[in-house]
């Protein structure tokens, strides 16, 4: 009885830490800052992040330092923009517009580079 108590214990520990983990280690591409300057609306974005990193308090120039790619979104609806949070796990597209029968998108020359957001998907 006691020894299978044990091996019961044993296992809810490790599981319980198996999925502390793995929670912590998620990567995906996670809001790390938000600017507005005039009527232009962006968030930063760093790709390819876990949680943890993006609330760290860490500069573009540190972020460069561990070679992780940062894109600027400018965000077109101000209430979408207004309830983005730094630290949030989002995905975007950007805003496709069609010439000579090809869907493109425009990178402004920035850096990091700046691109009009299209669909912006929240986790």
């Amino acid at each position: 009885m006691k020894r299978t108590l044990l091996v019961f214990l044993i296992f809810v520990v490790g599981f319980g830490l198996l999925i502390g983990c793995s929670n912590q280690s998620k990567k995906g591409d996670y809001i790390i800052g938000k600017e507005q300057n005039g009527n232009v609306s962006m968030i930063l974005v760093a790709k390819n992040i876990s949680e943890k990193e993006s609330k760290k308090k860490k500069t573009i120039s540190d972020y460069r330092k561990d070679e992780t790619d940062l894109m600027y979104y400018h965000v077109e609806d101000p209430n979408l923009y207004e309830d983005l949070n730094v630290g949030e796990r989002v995905s975007v597209e950007p805003k496709m517009f069609e010439m000579d029968g090809q869907k493109l998108y425009h990178v402004m020359d920035s850096d990091p580079p700046q691109v009009v957001a299209g669909k912006i998907t929240r986790y």
